[in-house]
């Protein structure tokens, strides 16, 4: 890997950052899913310049994904054939073995919570947090630093906010 690679697949996970920190903040599923869309683009093509293609194509499907829950599709089909998709497309384009599963189990995690718990925001935070923990692993292997602390500062402002939102509701006596 050329310093070039290692330079403009993390400045992809830089600007990635942002729109992850942003989605986190949202209030309705649609401008979560959007952002995190954003998001996923250009984690893909820091995977791709970094030579992580399993990822690559799981950024890909997870926008699809992400604009057939955005445009409220409701067809089981289409939901299927999308985690099918990419579980299909992470095994042909997976070069790393083992490392290179993460993103595939971690993207079909994040779109069976998408299609089956898309009104439950909290659900669908906590799977995303998932998704970002088996994503910053993999992105260690492929040497995007950018991407583990990023992927790592989602995961702490995600528990973090969850936890809040957790206490504030306890002490409202909500359940």
């Amino acid at each position: 890997m050329t310093p070039i690679q290692l330079i403009t697949g993390n400045l992809c996970s830089l600007i990635a950052m942002f729109t992850d920190s942003i989605s986190n903040t949202r209030k309705t599923t649609r401008t979560v899913l959007l952002f995190q869309s954003i998001s996923q683009g250009l984690y893909g093509i820091g995977s791709v310049v970094l030579g992580g293609y399993s990822g690559a194509v799981q950024n890909a499907v997870s926008i699809l994904r992400n604009f057939v829950a955005i445009r409220k599709i409701n067809s089981r089909v289409l939901q299927w054939a999308l985690a099918i998709l990419g579980v299909a497309l992470g095994v042909c384009f997976n070069n790393l073995g083992l490392v290179g599963w993460l993103p595939i189990v971690a993207n079909l995690e994040y779109t069976l919570a998408v299609f089956y718990f898309k009104d439950n925001q909290r659900t669908l935070k906590i799977a995303f947090l998932v998704t970002v923990a088996l994503f910053g692993i993999f992105n260690g292997f492929i040497y995007n630093v950018v991407g583990v602390v990023t992927n790592s500062v989602v995961l702490i402002t995600g528990i973090v906010a969850l936890a809040r939102k957790e206490n504030q509701e306890d002490s409202y006596g909500k359940p």
